[in-house]
């Protein structure tokens, strides 16, 4: 038996207003999703616990298992190692935007207007020297991971990012009294004010002003991290695993715990037999659907209801996988529309195949699942509750 995870980012909600009411995943019509769950057993997951915001990085962690409150330095490195750089032992990554700013240093555009290739920009960002650092860049559209490798560095430091516009570009400051500290704060004080400075006057600029797009003329650094340690995946759980994803966060977390990274197709469609196609060579797949989590910070339910129609669709390439191995489907946090940002409110979870006790829930959405078998439980508690279900498990006592 195997088991395909799969994590629609920020797909649990709050009742919504325009939509009676209801939550997207209540409003949306889900066929599969609900068939699955009626075959299934079904509850709710604080993702890190109860109250507590969860990342995406912080709650796929828990997820697979790797305790965030242990091994969570920071979510640069997951960035940086979802964007293929590779990391060492005492690396210190940040995750950044590529960002709008005035000549004030304000902020006018967090995402520089989703500019969607700064292959130009990282090039010529890769001609800056600090002392005694080697630097580290890339991208995928406006996002960017940035890497300090060298002695005397720590991951102590705030973010640049002041996570909102109309208020100026933060410092880079040390969070500790440490020496090094201080040094890493400064070198990217330097490394931000230098790379402004070749962002303001770069060709992809001017041609972005004269078309009235907001240029990408400054890097916003945060969740500054060291490099973790992971178990590796397979020796953790004896099983092969993999992911899919579009998203370098999770893609990362993935390769830093050994895991085979698959580049996830665009058509969700085309992704579910991706998925069955990778599962006949691995014993554990993890997919991560963005999407619904987009339409969460853009205050949008009507999106997102299209978006879980979509996600629907495609779960019901998996219902004859299903009927032979274990298929999770959960959110790996809430994003609701009225907040436009993660809140610490519980995901729906569901768990189907093949000796599943089912219970009555016959839905899958935030309420329907509350009354579920599982009850209440962890992120934590999901890859314990799979291997006794693959009769992984190892017995606890005589």
């Amino acid at each position: 038996m195997k088991a395909l995870v799969v994590v629609c980012d920020g797909l649990a909600d709050r009742p919504v207003k325009t939509l009676g009411r209801r939550t997207p995943l209540e409003a949306a019509d889900t066929p599969h999703l609900d068939e699955l769950a009626e075959r299934g057993i079904t509850g709710i997951v604080d993702p890190v616990a109860p109250g507590i915001r969860a990342g995406s990085d912080t709650s796929h962690l828990a997820i697979l298992g790797y305790d965030p409150c242990k091994v969570y330095t920071g979510r640069g490195p997951f960035e940086a190692a979802g964007m293929g750089i590779e990391l060492r032992e005492g690396d210190i990554a940040w995750r950044c935007n590529f960002a709008t700013v005035d000549k004030n240093l304000v902020v006018e555009d967090r995402r520089a207007g989703r500019i969607e290739d700064t292959s130009e920009l990282i090039d010529a960002l890769r001609s800056i020297r600090l002392e005694g650092v080697e630097v580290k860049l890339a991208s995928l559209a406006y996002r960017c991971a940035l890497v300090f490798r060298g002695k005397g560095l720590s991951h102590m430091v705030s973010d640049t990012d002041p996570h909102a516009t109309g208020v100026k570009v933060h410092p880079a400051q040390p969070l500790d009294n440490s020496a090094e500290a201080r040094r890493t704060a400064q070198l990217l004080e330097e490394f931000s004010k230098r790379a402004h400075e070749i962002l303001e006057k770069h060709e992809v600029n001017t041609r972005r002003r004269k078309h009235g797009l907001p240029p990408a003329n400054y890097l916003l650094a945060r969740g500054a991290g060291v490099v973790p340690t992971l178990e590796d995946f397979h020796r953790r759980y004896r099983m092969r695993g993999a992911c899919i994803a579009t998203t370098a966060i999770i893609k990362g977390i993935a390769r830093l715990a050994g895991m085979k990274v698959i580049e996830a197709e665009k058509d969700y469609i085309a992704r579910a037999k991706q998925a069955l196609l990778a599962l006949e060579d691995v014993d554990f797949l993890l997919m991560n659907i963005k999407e619904a989590d987009e339409a969460g910070h853009d205050h949008s339910p009507e999106r997102k209801v299209e978006v879980i129609e979509a996600i629907d669709a495609m779960v019901g390439e998996f219902l004859d996988f299903a009927e032979e191995n274990y298929v999770v489907v959960m959110s790996d946090h809430t994003t609701p529309c009225s907040v436009g940002d993660h809140t610490g409110d519980v995901v729906p979870v569901l768990i189907a195949g093949p000796e599943v006790r089912t219970d009555e829930v016959t839905q899958f959405n935030e309420r329907a699942c509350a009354k579920g078998g599982l009850n209440r439980i962890r992120g934590m508690d999901i890859m314990p509750i799979l291997l006794d279900l693959l009769n992984k498990s190892e017995k606890f006592g005589a």
